[in-house]
């Protein structure tokens, strides 16, 4: 359970995931397992985990998949208070498809049925409810990422707030989470939403595919001279990251780790990193944390650690 007095607050979408309890087509699956998924929910419940204060601001539906994801964050130690129950719109879910590889791990291909959900109908009200604004001048750090604005106008409106009305003593994390699904026949614009809320950020998370193709490098160095903004920048790959702390850079390795899935992994570093930055610890002490922490998201098909 949490032991930190420092709050960190997540805002973004949870979705249930559907996974299949077997590699193969999905057409070919009877029986899938049940979890819960999101880029910030994974986030948080790994922030809690490392002994984090952590909430979640979000919406659900007034069903059963949105009552399990919010016992899920309870029962992970995570504040659920600010998370809103909408009585017609549903909860987002997915379904995630397993492909066997070679080297015995799983590769996942989310399926995705979210349009129209109740966290697409976050809006700067989202923020503006008593217990949500509440958290938020409490907290030492707000987490969110590229998905948040691609699910709708008055969710884009909203992370706008949120990076609008920040307190200047409390820190902005911004995970890139590049999805050109979400952003079909706009991407465009996706690019330029996520470019200018990374400028804005304080610590920024990107992968090297996605800053690939996002801002046209995943050089290190060369993204450090495009953004040079952001307080903490770092680049991720399979093997490892790359940190800048303003000027200073640190370089580390994955911990070499049995992998049965990926997915979430990305989440699960970000939760270390920012637990170390929020507890002191040195940018290669915040990077050890990020892997630690990884590795817990590796050995599952879950999206989050246990």
């Amino acid at each position: 359970m949490p032991d930190s007095p420092t709050l960190a607050v997540c805002f973004g979408e949870g979705m249930v995931a559907l996974v299949a309890a077997a590699a193969g087509p999905l057409e070919d699956c009877r029986t899938f397992h049940r979890s819960l998924a999101g880029a910030e929910w994974n986030t948080a419940i790994a922030l809690a985990s490392a002994g984090i204060r952590t909430a979640v601001v979000s919406r659900v539906g007034d069903d059963g998949f949105g009552r399990f994801l919010r016992a899920e964050l309870r029962a992970h130690g995570v504040d659920d208070s600010a998370v809103q129950v909408d009585a017609d719109a549903p909860t987002g879910l997915y379904v995630k498809e397993l492909a066997p590889r070679a080297d015995g791990a799983v590769d996942g291909t989310m399926h995705y049925y979210r349009s129209g959900s109740a966290a697409s109908a976050m809006s700067p009200q989202t923020l503006a409810e008593p217990r949500t604004s509440a958290l938020l001048a409490e907290a030492a750090l707000v987490h969110t990422s590229g998905i948040t604005p691609a699910l709708s106008a008055s969710a884009l409106a909203a992370q706008e707030s949120l990076l609008a009305d920040r307190r200047p003593d409390s820190l902005l994390s911004f995970d890139l989470n590049w999805r050109p699904a979400l952003w079909r026949g706009r991407v465009a614009e996706g690019k330029s939403v996520v470019s200018d809320f990374a400028r804005r950020a304080d610590i920024v998370f990107c992968t090297r595919p996605d800053a690939e193709a996002v801002f046209g490098t995943s050089d290190p160095q060369e993204l450090r001279v495009l953004f040079p903004e952001p307080r903490y920048l770092l680049v991720t790959d399979s093997g490892g990251a790359v940190a800048y702390d303003g000027t200073e850079r640190a370089e580390s390795e994955a911990l070499d780790a049995p992998v049965v899935e990926t997915i979430g992994a990305g989440d699960a570093f970000a939760a270390g990193f920012l637990a170390g930055v929020l507890t002191g610890l040195s940018l290669t002490g915040s990077l050890a944390r990020g892997h630690r922490i990884a590795t817990r998201a590796l050995v599952s098909t879950r999206d989050h650690v246990d």
